[in-house]
């Protein structure tokens, strides 16, 4: 119980911490607008999200713009430090005559998870946020635990390939939200590299042993990441039972 009530308070606080991102809409003289986020707080910024609602909110194939950046998901980001900027493009529908026509309208909505675990913004997009951060998790335990089997039995190239292939179109449907598509790239990043290994001799394991350590490695390393990040996912699993 003890547990429940620590997360629940976590994304409470979370409303009072507003003011320490703020993000502004930004429209620039040539091309689409954008938005800038900005780290207020003291301590970095490890990971943010943004929502905008469309205009046309009647219509079914109009989703919300949403943006992630997570430093826990995302190898190739940074942290934002205080004081710095991250823009992000908006969209915009574009006339052979006359303005831009705008798909997304304000307020912009944020949530962010600073460096030493604590929390600010909305709290339905912060437990997105987590909910991002959950599904990489699962995806990276996928990942590992597939290439460990195939350098166990070696599975043949063209096989190994379509497994994969089958992982990302499993988090590739429409209807899933972004935070649970989050595996794709993870995914068809194992693809690129299987696809690109030299052709070994006849008789050779596949998938080379090197090749299996190396992928296992990084990716048990991004897993204690994911799953050492504050907040706890284990906390925030319980949120909602």
């Amino acid at each position: 119980m003890k547990t429940v009530i620590s997360v629940a308070s976590v994304l409470v606080f979370a409303f009072s911490l507003s003011a320490q991102i703020t993000a502004t809409l930004h429209r620039l003289p040539i091309g689409s607008p954008e938005i800038r986020i900005r780290n207020n707080s003291p301590v970095s910024l490890a990971a943010f999200a943004i929502r905008m609602d469309p205009v046309l909110r009647s219509n079914a194939d109009n989703a919300p713009l949403m943006a992630y950046v997570d430093t826990a998901v995302d190898t190739m980001a940074t942290p934002l430090l205080p004081n710095q900027e991250h823009t992000v493009p908006v969209p915009v529908r574009f006339r052979p005559e006359g303005p831009a026509e705008d798909l997304f309208e304000q307020p912009i909505v944020t949530a962010g998870i600073f460096a030493d675990g604590s929390t600010t913004g909305d709290a339905a997009l912060l437990t997105r946020l987590l909910s991002r951060r959950s599904n990489m998790l699962a995806a990276v335990e996928t990942a590992m635990d597939m290439l460990s089997d195939a350098g166990r039995h070696n599975v043949p190239r063209d096989q190994l390939i379509e497994q994969f292939k089958k992982m990302a179109r499993s988090v590739s449907h429409w209807y899933l939200p972004p935070e649970q598509q989050v595996g794709r790239d993870l995914y068809q990043s194992i693809i690129g590299k299987l696809m690109n290994l030299p052709d070994e001799p006849v008789g050779s394991a596949f998938p080379p042993s090197a090749f299996v350590e190396q992928e296992t490695a990084t990716l048990n390393r991004q897993r204690v990441t994911l799953s050492e990040s504050q907040p706890s996912l284990a906390d925030a699993a319980l949120i909602g039972r």
